[in-house]
């Protein structure tokens, strides 16, 4: 994907197109027009693809930084647990990730966002069959500019 920008995060490279209409249309003409607003659809779309894939890399580094997260509450709930009465004299006890709030907050707008889109399918009348959402999972799909 290229270079590391700052945070370790990949730095996105941004296509561009050029188009070239001949001298005897006029941007008035219907067809140039047509193909315009076509190909402006076309660059919208890909847009959408290239956040789309960045935010399931995103998720994917996510959902390992979760289950991190996770095992050391497991593990310090353990020894909490095994500390007994004596827990006040363990200063390794201590909570050491973020807020619970910031983590609140991340589900919420990961939950908003999912279910937004759930919304928008039930209004359009789209279903997809429970295995096939079920099936769906962080992969690695091969990346590249949307043919047409």
């Amino acid at each position: 994907m290229g270079s590391q920008g700052s945070g370790g995060m990949p730095l996105v490279q941004v296509p561009y197109t050029v188009l070239l209409l001949p001298l005897g249309t006029s941007r008035q003409d219907p067809g140039a027009q047509s193909f315009f607003l076509w190909l402006q659809r076309m660059q919208a779309l890909e847009r959408e693809q290239d956040a789309l894939w960045q935010g399931l890399e995103l998720l994917q580094h996510g959902q390992a930084w979760f289950e991190d997260r996770l095992k050391e509450a497991q593990q310090q709930q353990l020894h909490l647990g095994a500390l007994g009465e004596n827990f006040l004299t363990d200063l390794h006890s201590e909570p050491g990730g973020p807020p619970l709030a910031q983590i609140q907050k991340v589900n919420i707008c990961l939950q908003n966002l999912i279910h937004e889109k759930e919304l928008s399918r039930q209004q359009k009348g789209v279903t997809q069959p429970k295995e096939e959402v079920a099936q769906r999972g962080c992969t690695n799909r091969p990346r590249g500019p949307t043919r047409v």
